[in-house]
């Protein structure tokens, strides 16, 4: 397990931006601080085809699950487990609602959990402006109900811990998100090759951004994931298609794009390339013939899964943290000043205010709960490049392959 430590930053009154239901304050009467969730790696264990998260918090804080992207509250030191579970969209139908996140099982000792950040995928400003358009499901031996979120920020719907069981987040079907576009992720994962007939297939899938990796990844394996800039916007029940010039084949020729949160996580396309292919051109259009998505993709810069089916990410942190103390104090200031505006697949830079005191371990921190690993990766890379320390780059690379 891996736990880098995030820095608590105090910020400017002017900068809160009260949620529409919050009462009126006088900025002057209070000071604001913000405390920045400290970013841990559980421990991982694959049984049967369900993951296992595993994490003891040491004490009270915020603490961001770099796999699951959930935040936890914690009062005191308490060992957390979880796990995410298949839910029952017939349940949930009656009720007008639809699945809007994993279904999360977490077990916790009583009263250590304060609240929960469960990652989102919806537009920020529409679910604001949408009361009631996003909620918790809450399930318990007996019952379902329906939690009200506390806020709603860029990146979370944060609730109140009533009683840990089955969490997940949900979206009010009539109110809906048609025709209204969503937080998703092109992934891409890198078959073996077939020497019988000299190919290689890429399966492309489009899926919500709140997906976890880990539980996409435990159905490619053996395949690598190909490590490219992920977020894109889509919209449910929209067609698109995948273009790639060198494919021998692309199936099928258009698909449909689903809200939907697993159990299962089939390709969208498969295209299948000539064997020993080293870089495609990949895009991703709308029904309109709108360009959603574009990257070139280098074959060769994969990332393997490890033994339990999940992306090392460990190794990554650890390889940018060692990459950052490369750098001399006037170089690290330099990065962290391209940090503030550095802006990665229409994400917005980390703030100043985050910046100004984080250290390289708060810098490694804030980097991977803006961007998400694989955004860190080439984050760093371009500024690296910026500041012409070539040298860190060709270092950078050797952590993908």
């Amino acid at each position: 397990m891996l736990e880098i430590q995030a820095a608590a930053s105090s910020i400017d009154d002017s900068e809160v931006k009260p949620g529409p239901n919050t009462p009126d304050i006088n900025p002057k009467d209070v000071k604001k601080v913000i405390q920045l969730p400290s970013s841990f790696i559980p421990e991982v264990k694959n049984e049967c085809a369900q993951i296992f998260y595993r994490f003891k918090c040491p004490g009270s804080g915020l603490f961001h699950c770099i796999l699951t992207g959930l935040v936890f509250d914690m009062t005191r030191e308490a060992e957390l487990l979880y796990k995410i579970i298949q839910w029952d969209e017939s349940v949930l139908q009656p009720a007008g609602k639809m699945a809007a996140g994993p279904l999360f099982d977490i077990k916790c000792c009583e009263d250590a959990v304060r609240q929960l950040h469960f990652p989102h995928c919806v537009k920020t400003q529409e679910a604001l402006l949408s009361d009631g358009l996003l909620s918790v499901a809450h399930f318990t031996d007996d019952a379902m109900s329906f939690i009200k979120p506390l806020k709603i920020t860029d990146t979370h719907v944060i609730v109140d811990n009533p009683h840990l069981s089955a969490f997940g987040l949900v979206l009010d079907f009539l109110m809906g998100i048609w025709n209204k576009q969503v937080k998703g992720q092109v992934l891409l994962f890198l078959s073996p090759p077939n020497h019988a007939k000299q190919t290689q297939n890429i399966n492309v899938l489009l899926l919500p951004r709140n997906i976890p990796m880990t539980e996409v990844s435990k159905h490619h394996q053996p395949s690598h994931f190909i490590l490219v800039p992920s977020a894109c916007n889509l919209i449910k029940n929209t067609t698109y298609t995948v273009h790639c010039p060198v494919a021998n084949k692309i199936q099928p020729k258009r698909a449909e794009f689903d809200m939907e949160f697993g159990p299962n996580y089939s390709p969208t396309f498969v295209i299948r390339l000539p064997m020993n292919t080293d870089e495609v051109t990949l895009t991703i259009r709308d029904q309109t013939d709108t360009e959603v998505w574009e990257h070139e993709a280098d074959l060769t810069d994969h990332l393997p899964f490890s033994a339990d089916g999940r992306i090392p990410a460990e190794k990554i942190m650890v390889m940018l943290l060692d990459i950052l103390e490369d750098l001399n104090d006037e170089e690290f200031k330099k990065f962290k000043w391209h940090l503030k505006t550095e802006v990665w697949n229409n994400i917005s830079p980390i703030k100043e205010n985050y910046l100004s005191k984080a250290d390289r371990n708060d810098t490694v921190d804030l980097m991977v709960q803006t961007y998400e690993i694989t955004g860190a990766v080439q984050v760093m890379e371009n500024i690296l490049k910026t500041i012409c320390r070539n040298d860190l780059v060709k270092k950078l690379s050797t952590l993908r392959h």
